[in-house]
């Protein structure tokens, strides 16, 4: 497998990874449990931030080929978690916990499974 491809399949399990973080962090939540807590509103942010990271990275064929999603709008979520933190809302991060990941994951679990095949 060439090393490109071999940091792509590293990158799309960050992906996968995170995203379970997230999920374990906001299971059973309400918003307002979760605008309370700083520790699970920054885990959040970081498991967001490597997600975002993570698909900068990952070749452009892959992005054209394999999925539709926004993915810069989603590299922007990370910029502004990075460079915005301050000003970070909780409601961007508990939409995102709450209604983007299922569809994020739905693209990225069959890229990862294409990338390993043989």
């Amino acid at each position: 497998m060439p090393k490109k491809e071999r940091g792509a399949e590293l990158r799309l399990d960050d992906i996968l990874q995170a995203i379970g973080r997230i999920r374990t962090y906001t299971t059973g939540m309400t918003f307002e449990t979760f605008a309370d807590s700083s520790l699970r509103f920054d885990a959040v942010a970081m498991n967001v931030l490597v997600i975002g990271e993570s698909i900068a990275h990952l070749p452009d064929r892959l992005k054209t080929d394999l999925g539709h999603l926004p993915w810069k709008s989603i590299v922007a979520v990370r910029n502004l978690v990075a460079h915005g933190y301050p000003e970070l809302d909780e409601r961007i991060m508990w939409d995102i916990a709450q209604n983007r990941l299922d569809e994020l994951e739905a693209i990225v679990r069959p890229m990862l499974k294409a990338i390993q095949r043989p």
